[in-house]
């Protein structure tokens, strides 16, 4: 099992630099040509950095919405599928028939968990993945959460809100398909939900490469980044983001021809975070409320290595 792993992780770290199609690739993204990994691959703990980068990239090439498709959503009997809207690494379904007031929804996300300490709700195995239901507050069954966490450190999360039923029942019923949907690690595209953008499957740590010395901080993460470079912890972040989020409480900048938006953190004035739109708005409908753009943000102690990131960051997503 062990073994399994070290040789996936060192496909999977390959496949994040090469695409049979384009030559080298600099964005983290996963090679459309790549198959993903064995079922076992799951199974196996990841206690390397190396493994555990493996695991995460491995996690991002999982298409989060195929884990629940649509024939799955028609046969729960909770009325006709109003909506399927899509996060980074998340899938959102509102279900209820035309003219209901009480709709359903569902909302599961891909994570990654060091592993998981209840404090309350319902812990139990489903083989070697670990579970965990929790009702919604004061035992309120309209409402469940629900956690499934691999042996390898790849998790999912499932949140139900289900009218006039026992949400944790549902949530119960579900998870084993889930799971099974999850081995076969279904690539980003397998579901007609599923939105390509040039976040899906992008590493936040893909820039290291083209920095010199930056160090671990053994915090991993699908869509956050955060590392030591040139004495300071810096944080780079992908993201879907309202559009006009993104200019909000800014200057504008450039960078390398690049428009970029510098602000300051809510809670340290002195700190800087750089943000800029990667790529076009996602398709009208497809995320939930209102649009949606990509992002990158990078955070650090001093404007001068916040810059020098984002100028590197910015060579992953070429205009």
């Amino acid at each position: 099992m062990y073994r399994t792993l070290t040789l996936v992780a060192a496909a999977l770290l390959a496949v994040v630099g090469c695409d049979d199609d384009t030559g080298p690739r600099t964005d983290g993204a996963p090679s459309s040509a790549a198959p993903g990994p064995p079922p076992e691959f799951w199974s196996a703990p990841a206690d390397t950095p190396e493994q555990q980068a493996a695991v995460a990239q491995a996690t991002r090439e999982v298409d989060i919405c195929a884990l629940l498709p649509r024939d799955t959503l028609d046969d729960l009997d909770l009325g006709d599928i109003r909506s399927v809207t899509v996060g980074l690494n998340s899938c959102r379904a509102v279900l209820g028939d035309e003219g209901a007031s009480d709709t359903t929804t569902l909302t599961w996300q891909a994570t990654l968990l060091p592993g998981l300490t209840p404090s309350r709700g319902i812990s139990k195995q489903l083989g070697d993945v670990n579970v965990l239901l929790v009702p919604g507050r004061e035992g309120d069954p309209r409402a469940c959460g629900a956690t499934a966490r691999f042996p390898a450190g790849a998790a999912f999360y499932l949140g139900l809100s289900v009218p006039n039923r026992d949400s944790c029942a549902v949530a119960d019923g579900l998870l084993p398909g889930m799971i099974d949907r999850w081995r076969q690690s279904p690539p980003q595209g397998t579901s007609p939900d599923t939105v390509d953008t040039v976040l899906l499957g992008a590493d936040p740590c893909a820039v290291r490469a083209k920095l010199t010395g930056t160090a671990d901080t053994d915090e991993r993460r699908l869509n956050q980044c955060l590392f030591r470079y040139r004495d300071e912890t810096v944080t780079v972040v992908y993201e879907y983001r309202v559009p006009d989020q993104v200019p909000a409480r800014s200057t504008e900048e450039n960078i390398d021809g690049r428009t970029v938006h510098r602000s300051t953190s809510l809670y340290d004035s002195s700190i800087p975070i750089y943000s800029t739109i990667v790529g076009p708005e996602l398709p009208p409908g497809s995320t939930a409320f209102t649009a949606r753009v990509p992002v990158a943000e990078v955070t650090s102690a001093t404007d001068d290595v916040a810059r020098q990131v984002m100028s590197q960051v910015l060579t992953l997503f070429p205009q």
